[in-house]
């Protein structure tokens, strides 16, 4: 059975979104478009209607609105909890070196060219999983393996395996100067040097109760206490959280989906 990948065409120009439908349903049936908008408004609305999308086909400047409003869209898209792909089309070559800031699966120029869009579609189909149908969303692992080291007492090092149930991690944060994460368990134990990044943890585990809160980590939502004003540390608010002493800050740029969550209950 071929993966089917869910995506949405964002455009102001709707020969150019009628255009990219019809290459795709004639070329790549596998990428199935659910939504279509017109301006980056419309388009954050209806990606909170289909969380279930796997990738967005953006235009960076959409005429309507401003030349950054596919930019700013990018942003915000990158910050959800599990953000889609991001293919970013555009007839302004000057504005890549931006765009690639946002690490997006690929930059096409327009007038799109099918070679083009092949190449695209074919790493899309080699480096991005499809999300899971909704009825088997609720299948959550039971048991995470999680690889992590141990320094000797003659300073040495060791690699230890620990199966740990996802309920029991409390917050994931990534360590400093280094490309590694430290996993803080509910019983006080701290798993570190573990290789991954916190957007890899987010994007498999979010279903988990898994949110980012700050570029430097993210929480388990069933471990939180409360959300409280900043104190005198420069940061805007910051969380507590059960069977931990750490309190974490909230970067502002992530405070607004945050709140969402909490209001929403989902955790």
């Amino acid at each position: 059975m071929v993966d089917s990948h869910s995506v949405m065409i964002v455009d102001d120009e709707y020969l150019a979104r009628d255009e990219l439908k019809s290459l795709l349903k004639r070329r790549h049936p596998d990428f199935n478009v659910v939504a279509e908008a017109s301006t980056a408004q419309a388009a954050w609305a209806l990606l909170k209607d289909h969380p279930r999308i796997d990738g967005v086909f953006l235009d960076i400047h959409i005429q309507t609105e401003n030349e950054r409003a596919g930019l700013d869209l990018g942003y915000a898209i990158n910050r959800l909890a599990a953000a889609p792909w991001i293919i970013f089309l555009t007839g302004y070559p000057q504005t890549a070196v931006e765009a690639h800031r946002l690490h997006p699966a690929h930059f096409l120029l327009k007038p799109l060219e099918d070679d083009r869009i092949d190449e695209a579609l074919a790493w899309i189909r080699r480096t991005q999983t499809p999300l899971a149908p909704m009825a088997t969303i609720h299948q959550q692992p039971k048991r995470i393996m999680i690889k992590h080291r141990i320094d000797s007492r003659f300073d040495e090092h060791e690699w230890h395996t620990e199966c740990v149930d996802p309920s029991e991690i409390v917050f994931i944060a990534k360590n400093k100067s280094v490309n590694n994460l430290k996993i803080q368990l509910s019983n006080g134990n701290v798993l570190d040097r573990v290789n991954g990044t916190i957007k890899d943890w987010e994007s498999k585990y979010a279903a988990l109760g898994f949110v980012q809160i700050h570029r430097s980590h993210l929480i388990n939502l069933g471990h939180l206490r409360s959300l409280k004003p900043r104190g005198s540390e420069g940061e805007d608010y910051k969380v507590a959280l059960k069977n931990c002493s750490s309190e974490l800050a909230v970067g502002p740029e992530y405070l607004e989906l945050f709140r969402e969550k909490l209001h929403k209950g989902e955790f």
